[in-house]
């Protein structure tokens, strides 16, 4: 149950970001793709260029103490970068060094939990499979795009309506979701043989928001993936 509402929270955070293109189109990149077989795949310097696009607007970065944005990434998209083998792809930027040598192997991390920081990009990752999805994208039969997501300061409001009787679900971390549980329950007009010993359940008023202006400050590429 509690992890049934921490994705129906990001379910709500991801349509009001996905609906930020409506209002600026700049938001959006989808990179070409003209067959399931033939189109370009997430590449460090997109995600660069995102980067430089807030910071071209004045965006501040999410995490202001280490000046980074927040990005949003699916295990594929991340294969993606990390297979790039061009000249100033992640791991020919990390080759070069000692200390960039030691950092490839956090790169590579089946622990979702861990926050990925590609280098040259001031963005740290957050890999989820619970990313929009866009079924034959770029008009290619079969093709599935995933959307990367970076985001800056208020990028996404999170309005908590609290009323009384909800559920505590703390800080959007949804193992610490708190779910009423009822046991031995009492027969009741609805259930007079007492045949529903118990149950348990949520509740909680939350809903989110695209900033006061017509700035917005975060960025989505939307690209196919050599990786299923």
């Amino acid at each position: 149950m509690s992890y049934r509402l921490g994705e129906t929270m990001s379910a709500l955070v991801r349509a009001t970001a996905d609906g930020a293109s409506s209002i600026d189109a700049s938001v959006a990149v989808n990179l070409a793709a003209t067959s399931s077989t033939s189109f370009t795949a997430l590449s460090l310097s997109q995600i660069r260029n995102s980067v430089q696009s807030l910071a071209g607007r004045a965006v501040r970065p999410f995490d202001e103490a280490s000046k980074s944005f927040a990005g949003v990434i699916h295990p594929f998209a991340l294969g993606d970068v990390l297979a790039d083998n061009s000249n100033d792809a992640p791991i020919d930027i990390l080759k070069h060094t000692p200390v960039g040598l030691m950092k490839m192997d956090g790169l590579v991390s089946v622990d979702l939990t861990e926050v990925v920081e590609l280098p040259s990009t001031g963005v740290q990752f957050y890999q989820t499979n619970l990313v929009t999805t866009v079924t034959n994208f770029g008009g290619a039969t079969g093709l599935v795009g995933l959307r990367t997501y970076i985001f800056g300061r208020d990028g996404i409001y999170a309005i908590n309506l609290g009323a009384k009787g909800d559920t505590g679900y703390g800080d959007g971390e949804w193992r610490n979701i708190e779910c009423n549980i009822v046991q031995n329950a009492a027969p009741t007009v609805a259930d007079p043989e007492g045949l529903i010993p118990g149950w348990t359940s949520y509740r909680v008023h939350f809903t989110t928001s695209l900033g006061p202006d017509t700035t917005i400050r975060q960025r989505q590429i939307t690209a196919g993936s050599a990786i299923s």
